[in-house]
Formats: C-alpha cells, sequence, structure tokens
C-alpha cells in the first residue's frame, strides 16, 4: 500500500483528508512542527512526522519511504516560500508526484495576491518535473463555521460581500477528490476546478443556516473598512487580513459565481454536497442554548 504523506495535517482539509484515507484502511505520515502536541488531534492510525518548512533536514527525513505528497500549507505571508520548499524536498527524495490543494482561478496573471501565489507554486513544481495535481476549490462551506458566534448570539453574519454569489465549496468533498486522485493515475498530472453546485449570496448562505437551525438567520453586509479593523482587532496578520479583503473584492464583482460541481460528480460518482446538507450536518454548531 502506497505511502502518503500530508502537510498542514491539521486543518480544515488536511484532517479530512487523514479521515478518509485511515477509512480506506491507509496508515498516513502527518507533518507537523511538534509531534508531541499534534500527536492528541491526530485520527487513530496516523503517524506524525516532525518538520518545519524552514528546515531543508527536516523535511528531506520527512521524505523518506514517501510515495506520494498531499501538500496543503495556511493562507499565509510565506507561503510559496514554504510549498516551494516542500515541493524542492519531494524533488530531492525522487517522488513523483504531489497533490496540492490550490484555489480557484490560479494564475500568475491574476488580479489578487491568493490565486496568483497558488500559481506560482504550481509553476515551480513544473520546473522541477514534479507530476503536479492542483486540486482547485472554491471558499470552503466550512468557513460560515467563523461565523458561529454571531448567528447564535444575534442570528447575524457580517462579512463585506454584498450581494455577490459564491459556489461554496463542501471540505468533505475537497478531501474525497484528493483522495480519489491519490488512487487513481488517470486523474494526476492536471488541474481539477471544483465547487459546490449552487452558487449562494452570503443572505442565501444566512437563510440556509437558519432554515437548519430553526431561528431566523441574516446577513450584514459592513464596508470594507469596518471588516477590515474588525479582523486586525481580532488578531489576525495584516497579510491576510488583506489577502481575504481581496477575495471579498472579486465575490462582490461576480467572480466568485462559477460552478464546476460536474467534476466532483465526475470524479466521486456522486454529486457535490449541497449547502442545505452542509447545513444540516454542521448545525450543532449553531444551535442556541435553551
Amino acid at each position: 500500500m502506497s505511502q502518503y504523506l500530508i502537510t498542514g495535517a491539521t486543518g480544515n482539509v488536511g484532517s479530512e483528508v487523514l479521515r478518509q484515507l485511515c477509512a480506506t484502511g491507509h496508515k498516513p505520515l502527518a507533518m507537523t512542527r511538534d509531534a508531541k502536541s499534534a500527536g492528541a488531534k491526530l485520527p487513530a492510525g496516523v503517524t506524525p512526522v516532525e518538520a518545519d518548512y524552514n528546515d531543508p533536514t527536516s523535511l528531506d527525513a520527512a521524505m523518506r519511504a514517501v510515495d506520494a505528497v498531499v501538500l496543503i500549507s495556511p493562507a499565509h505571508r510565506d507561503m510559496v516560500q514554504h510549498q516551494r520548499a516542500v515541493l524542492d524536498a519531494s524533488k530531492r527524495a525522487g517522488i513523483r508526484d504531489v497533490v496540492k490543494l490550490s484555489g480557484l482561478g490560479a494564475d500568475l496573471q491574476a488580479a489578487i495576491r491568493l490565486p496568483q501565489h497558488h500559481a506560482q507554486i504550481e509553476a515551480h513544481a513544473n520546473t522541477l518535473g514534479i507530476r503536479l495535481t492542483p486540486v482547485r476549490p472554491n471558499l470552503f462551506m466550512q468557513v460560515l463555521l467563523g461565523n458561529a458566534a454571531s448567528i447564535v448570539a444575534q442570528g447575524k453574519i457580517y462579512a463585506p460581500a454584498a450581494d455577490g454569489k459564491i459556489s461554496f465549496t463542501d471540505v468533505g468533498d475537497i478531501a474525497a477528490v484528493i483522495v480519489a486522485i491519490l488512487a487513481d493515475n488517470t486523474l494526476k498530472g492536471r488541474a481539477h476546478d471544483i465547487s459546490g453546485p449552487q452558487a449562494l449570496s452570503y443572505a442565501d448562505a444566512a437563510t440556509k443556516i437558519g432554515d437548519a437551525v430553526g431561528y431566523p438567520v441574516m446577513h450584514v453586509d459592513v464596508p470594507e473598512d469596518t471588516a477590515r479593523q474588525a479582523m486586525r482587532d481580532a488578531g489576525m496578520d495584516h497579510w491576510l487580513v488583506e489577502a481575504f479583503l481581496e477575495l471579498f473584492q472579486i465575490y462582490r464583482a461576480g467572480y466568485g459565481a462559477g460552478i464546476f460541481s460536474a467534476n466532483i460528480e465526475n470524479i466521486l460518482k456522486r454529486p457535490a454536497t449541497s449547502f442545505d446538507a452542509f447545513a444540516q450536518t454542521c448545525k450543532q454548531a449553531f444551535v442556541r442554548a435553551a
């Protein structure tokens, strides 16, 4: 059975990839900077491997006896540097296949930083001769879980989204596509754009969450400067704040509405998860105390 190394293993997508791999009988490796603290967060059957993006020696050690890498790291000012380091270590280890969590619209000429940076990483893999398979989802449905506090307390989602529509994508589907690619050589070596089956505004999403939990939920559009200050007050890195605001700019302009759910259906042989199904599955996060 092939051995897989997952970076970003404790994040939304990485943890779900691990769970799904374990469910198919694999015993994947999870790259982490602190194996002791991460071990308790990982599914049974997963082996934590200590490595740091800024330490090539540790990356080389993590790649031993690995057949393929799932490359995931958080949106971060050093994302390009971090992911290039993993690709370089994969090349040194003779690993041919890397499946990368990228983003919809990845392009060197993109108008905003995150899709530009994903494209730069993809281009670097090509220079190394690695068979890269980018998986490019739209905004995760699970990002709405970050609004749970205001939903529960006020029945409101605050976001500078206006009426822009977004084909929100379920994290479970993203992970399932990655796991399917690892198992099927015919899917490797080309980009896969994926999304949920509907393009919804934040107001639409709020209504659907309200329908699931049984009380009204509404979207409150906020000015960009207000959103910026709120994220900074919450302690978010300034680079990440601006990256998120750029995403909302393109969503407001209508560039998040493309639907690529047929690609999920073709790969998984089932429909992409709907937002209604997500809201039902995750409604416990929005339940109010009696």
